[in-house]
């Protein structure tokens, strides 16, 4: 495996942003409305996008990450403080999202691996992430441990869609 894991930076932001849309359309066509996928994927949703996660620079640039496969964007990782009031002593696994051909090959268990690094590195010594219910890394997520500990529904923001999350928990990372 030819991967580089870099922090977000002004210089990488855009390439965050078109990976993490376009994983978005590939991994969730069928889950969430084509419409809001097809909204996130345009030339103004990622750049509105990009210039978020130049501001994240500025704020949290270690908690952004993007991976390169033979020097291509090809994935992208978030990890936080934990979102979910009833975990506020694990960190968060935010986001793993893989772009279809980077799929299948090591890196989701490579960048699960470096995030669990790195919430250790934020003091943490336990875990949560969240996964959209029907999303095939559900499974992917209990293979690496994660107990199904809460499931919650949601809006998805800026659309209306009433999704649920599968919130997952790991004791020791």
């Amino acid at each position: 495996m030819n991967y580089t894991i870099e922090k977000l930076s002004v210089d990488n932001a855009h390439e965050y942003a078109y990976v993490n849309s376009r994983a978005w359309l590939e991994s969730y066509k069928g889950i969430i409305d084509d419409e809001y996928l097809e909204k996130i994927n345009t030339d103004e949703s990622i750049k509105t996008f990009t210039e978020k996660l130049k501001g994240y620079v500025v704020n949290d640039p270690d908690y952004f990450f993007l991976l390169r496969v033979e020097g291509k964007p090809a994935g992208v990782l978030c990890v936080r403080n934990p979102k979910y009031e009833d975990y506020q002593d694990c960190g968060e696994l935010g986001a793993i999202y893989l772009l279809n051909e980077a799929k299948g090959k090591g890196y989701g268990k490579v960048l699960f691996k470096f995030a669990k690094e790195e919430l250790k590195k934020m003091g943490y010594k336990k875990m949560v992430n969240g996964c959209i219910d029907g999303n095939p890394s559900n499974e992917f997520y209990k293979h690496m441990g994660g107990k199904l500990v809460k499931q919650i529904s949601f809006v998805v923001k800026n659309y209306g869609q009433e999704l649920t999350e599968n919130v997952y928990y790991y004791e020791n990372i």
